[in-house]
């Protein structure tokens, strides 16, 4: 199979695009050292990892709405613990 070579940079960008995605939701979601030590030592599944997030992945606003909602169950468990 014999494809366009616009065709084919058009489906890279666009892959290329959707990995830019999923890195950054990697960089939202976990440590920064960790994010980059998981691209250099396991790349091929990293890649695979952001693809996937990119396609599937929360949206920003979903990852801090769970972050928040942690914050505040953590901060009620101190005050009870604070309370005792």
């Amino acid at each position: 199979m014999n494809l366009p070579p616009e065709l084919f940079l058009i489906i890279v960008a666009i892959l290329v695009g959707i990995a830019f995605n999923g890195a950054i939701k990697l960089f939202y979601k976990y440590n920064t050292l960790l994010v980059i030590a998981y691209f250099v030592i396991l790349f091929p599944f990293a890649l695979i990892h952001s693809l996937f997030l990119g396609l599937f992945g929360d949206s920003k606003k979903q990852i801090l709405a769970k972050k928040v909602k942690e914050q505040a169950r953590f901060e009620i468990l101190v005050e009870e613990e604070k309370n005792k």
